[in-house]
């Protein structure tokens, strides 16, 4: 199993990937149909090339219809085995090869791993559970969110749309859910309900679209946005630096005398890029068993599985 680092160096990609994005791609998944795959350049001069695959057969081409170079109405079919796919999203073998990435090049993330190991692939379920369970968790302990998502999940039997929709605002505060936090539910169980927020799109769109998509919904933050992409969604790059943990975390990796601020840790984990969430996972461990905590289990899976987003 490996994973490598590469470069984007043209424009044949876009809107996929822009040149001078750096993309990580492994071997160890199988390429599949509609994959962006990374393999040798046909002419053995040591270069790599991007593009898309189109079949099982080893069919390339390049997204921007304006730039067709190298595509296999060029040059033909590429050989399946030559080819790493580039991870869009973590499975527990790409990131445990991401934190190797890491730990090879980073000796204060190696330290740390020698310390405290790796953490176990945590992650959510996508869809409306899982932005509850966030909106539940905004400014408050993850053992407190998962508290209040359970008494939830108690009162209205599944956590659905149509069971937030149907509680409204005053039943939802009636077991001790903020005024403003029951309003935000109501308010996105609607819009989930009514097709306004589609939450399988957004595991397909950009990074950063998903992103301002989720951030335009009152009630989700930066914070909210970048918790759901990393653990639900489970995109590399995401780096929450409004998380307080991740904010205190770095520093105590990094030897700062303080924790730093949004500005300063989205320079400090440039580094990282772009498997950035798994740097975040490695260090929100650290965090944890330093206090003698663990993560604390996933509530939206003790009420079924996601079926309703």
């Amino acid at each position: 199993m490996a994973m490598k680092r590469f470069r984007v160096a043209g424009h044949s990609m876009t809107p996929a990937l822009r040149a001078g994005q750096e993309v990580v791609a492994s071997d160890t998944p199988t390429p599949s149909p509609g994959n962006l795959v990374v393999f040798p350049h046909p002419s053995g001069d040591g270069s790599w090339l991007i593009k898309r695959l189109v079949d099982d057969r080893g069919w390339v081409t390049s997204d921007n219809r304006e730039d067709r170079d190298m595509d296999s109405d060029t040059v033909g079919h590429i050989a399946m085995s030559s080819m790493m796919t580039v991870v869009t999203h973590f499975e527990e073998t790409t990131f445990v090869e991401a934190c190797r990435l890491l730990t090879t090049e980073d000796e204060s993330l190696a330290a740390l791993v020698a310390r405290w190991g790796l953490p176990r692939f945590w992650h959510r379920s996508p869809g409306f559970r899982t932005l509850v369970l966030l909106i539940l968790e905004q400014q408050v302990s993850l053992e407190s969110g998962a508290a209040m998502y359970r008494r939830l999940a108690d009162l209205l039997g599944d956590v659905s749309p149509a069971s937030v929709s149907a509680a409204g605002t005053e039943r939802l505060r009636s077991i001790g859910v903020t005024r403003q936090k029951a309003t935000y539910l109501v308010e996105l169980a609607g819009l989930v309900g009514n097709g306004g927020l589609d939450l399988t799109r957004l595991e397909s769109v950009p990074e950063s679209e998903a992103r301002d998509r989720l951030i335009s919904i009152r009630g989700i933050g930066p914070w909210t946005a970048d918790a759901y992409l990393l653990s639900a969604a489970r995109r590399p790059d995401m780096w929450p630096v409004g998380d307080r943990a991740l904010q205190v975390g770095t520093g105590e990796v990094l030897g700062m005398t303080s924790a730093p601020d949004e500005t300063e840790l989205e320079i400090l984990a440039d580094p990282w890029r772009p498997v950035r969430a798994a740097a975040a996972r490695l260090i929100w461990h650290a965090y944890l068993a330093r206090r003698g905590r663990v993560e604390p289990p996933d509530p939206t899976l003790a009420h079924g599985r996601e079926t309703d987003a």
